[in-house]
């Protein structure tokens, strides 16, 4: 067995190009997940229907 040890690199920055992509990439999965929250809040407003105004305080 050798006691070597792999070399570390130092990470390459990111381009502007890559920086550009990756925030297109967050909002776009921002819209998304945004979406959903309305899609499921609504889906849960239409099921439970008119009866939620009906409701004892």
């Amino acid at each position: 067995m050798s006691d070597q040890r792999p070399q570390q690199t130092t990470p390459t920055p990111f381009s502007p190009e890559d920086m550009a992509r990756r925030r297109r990439r967050s909002i776009a999965l921002a819209l998304v997940l945004g979406g959903l929250v309305i899609f499921f809040f609504v889906v849960t407003l239409v099921k439970t229907g008119p009866a939620i105004l009906n409701r004892p305080l």
